[in-house]
């Protein structure tokens, strides 16, 4: 029996499965890179909604994404996107500013704070 030549077949066999290693591992890389980029993007949309709801879509599209559903509820908004075929979903809470402020320590009571300065809406 001959087994000369048995190493190169064995050779190129190796060599095939690394390729498909490395071919298999670069794909892994690319989908982790779109999740990531919907993902930010997704976060952008979120907080521009939250502060603009009208402003979510050109955020989107501007970041090459597409929104794709956007719920407000109160002070929170939530938003799901695609990018790349990726979906990537985020929330975003917008506090009003200077909520913390209305308490005034002036007073010489401990338990009442003084009334909160209004301020212009818009």
């Amino acid at each position: 029996m001959d087994e000369r030549g048995s190493i190169s077949v064995l050779g190129v066999g190796i060599l095939a499965v690394i390729g498909m290693a490395i071919l298999l591992l670069g794909q892994l890389g690319a989908d982790a890179v779109r999740r990531a980029r919907a993902t930010a993007v997704a976060d952008a949309v979120a907080m521009a909604a939250a502060a603009d709801p009208q402003a979510a879509t050109t955020t989107a599209t501007a970041n090459r994404a597409t929104l794709v559903s956007m719920v407000q509820e109160g002070f929170e908004t939530e938003v799901v996107v695609r990018r790349d075929g990726a979906l990537a979903t985020a929330r975003a809470e917008l506090l009003p500013v200077g909520w913390w402020r209305c308490q005034s320590f002036a007073t010489s009571d401990p338990l009442h704070f003084g009334a909160c300065p209004s301020t212009p809406v818009g």
